[in-house]
């Protein structure tokens, strides 16, 4: 995926598009509000009359682009239960198993061009994110933002961490195996989403401030080789009594 501005459907999304665009190509550091207006197909004036400065603008594309993926969410957890107003449809949508999706995850923040899908974000797209989080270290608005930001993402990992651990112990049982000792401890979900998550933020950032990528592949065999160990231990169950 480029950008996922191709068919603005407003002036908003357009100016967003602008902004991407603008990004890509010129760095955070170096674009301003008339280079994205350069960007822009209609009057640059426009985008003045929409946003006083490039960081409202900047974030305002932070906050569609988290919106757009909460409603993907939202959308195939509809498709899945078969619920009506779902935009995908139910047959195609979401067929991967959660470990499958947990790996699609993981390749996108260490080798994206390695994901054979044309909604997957690119290398380009990454790095326009990582430039976007540095300014957290400064930028109250983009820290507030990188907060919730972060927790969508921990609260959908952790989703797929608990259904990933089910299938793991639907396999065992369908094997006939005894699964892990009965008397090990077991892992919260949401520990597991904190290592992924925290993994795949590092190598985000390794990737996209480095030319060298010797390091993916000892990366990816070492997380692969904690979820094989971990995904056993995760109790599916663990936490959900607290949630309202």
């Amino acid at each position: 995926m480029d950008h996922p501005f191709a068919e603005p459907s407003d002036t908003r999304q357009a100016i967003l598009g602008a902004a991407f665009r603008a990004l890509c190509e010129h760095g955070y550091a170096n674009v301003t509000i008339k280079r994205i207006g350069d960007e822009f197909d209609k009057s640059p004036s426009l985008v003045y009359h929409h946003y006083d400065g490039k960081d409202e603008l900047l974030i305002d594309l932070l906050e569609f682009l988290l919106a757009e993926f909460e409603a993907s969410i939202a959308g195939e957890r509809r498709s899945e239960a078969g619920e009506a107003g779902s935009a995908v449809d139910p047959s195609d949508a979401f067929n991967r198993s959660a470990r499958e999706q947990l790996d699609a995850y993981l390749t996108a923040t260490t080798d994206p061009s390695a994901l054979d899908d044309e909604y997957a974000p690119g290398a380009r797209f990454f790095t326009v994110m990582t430039e976007l989080r540095s300014q957290a270290a400064n930028n109250e608005a983009y820290r507030d933002h990188f907060d919730r930001s972060d927790r969508v993402f921990s609260e959908y990992l952790e989703g797929i961490v608990r259904e990933a651990a089910a299938e793991v112990a639907a396999e065992d049982a369908a094997d006939g195996s005894t699964g892990p000792d009965p008397e090990a401890e077991t892992v919260d979900p949401a520990e597991v989403a904190a290592t992924l998550q925290t993994f795949a933020t590092g190598s985000t950032f390794r990737l996209t401030t480095t030319a060298e990528a010797e390091w993916v592949d000892g990366a990816r065999a070492g997380i692969d080789r904690y979820l094989e160990s971990v995904l056993p231990l995760v109790d599916p169950d663990a936490g959900l009594e607290n949630e309202t």
